[in-house]
């Protein structure tokens, strides 16, 4: 017996998908791959109903029925500069999404790399700060963006 899910990209394109009923959410990510070969499996955040899917659990435990709507967010890596508790100049990378925002950037320096975000400030360039409250496609934020902190 097969599993016929429904994989929507960010929220738009939707893509039918055909898997044994024992896939587990890596085979999901690979048939992904294999239909387009630029989302890369470790690109790839699969969402059902709110919840992050694993990659080694099966499909099944996640109680999925025919045509349900997996969401998949395709995830890369914006480098942010800035310095680090000691005064020297490091280079941060974070992963995100389009759709994450710029104040998730902030967070995820805090949680991932130990910053103290209470007075900082991103920025693309001299005098260009951005708004905690807009999302990273707004601002044209892709992978390898460069991104500055600034002190507040």
């Amino acid at each position: 017996m097969t599993l016929k899910v429904k994989v929507a990209v960010d929220g738009t394109t939707m893509i039918p998908m055909e898997l044994p009923d024992d896939a587990t959410v890596k085979d999901l990510k690979e048939a992904v791959h294999d239909m387009f070969t630029s989302f890369s499996v470790e690109n790839q955040e699969l969402l059902f109903n709110g919840l992050f899917l694993q990659d080694n659990t099966k499909l099944a435990s996640y109680r999925l029925v025919s045509d349900s709507e997996i969401t998949l967010r395709l995830l890369f890596t914006i480098v942010i500069i800035g310095k680090n508790p000691d005064g020297q100049y490091r280079r941060y990378e974070v992963r995100a999404h389009r759709n994450n925002y710029v104040g998730d950037l902030k967070l995820k320096l805090s949680e991932d790399h130990g910053l103290d975000i209470t007075n900082i400030r991103l920025q693309m360039g001299p005098e260009s700060y951005l708004l905690d409250r807009t999302l990273l496609w707004a601002n044209r934020i892709s992978s390898g963006t460069r991104i500055y902190i600034a002190e507040e």
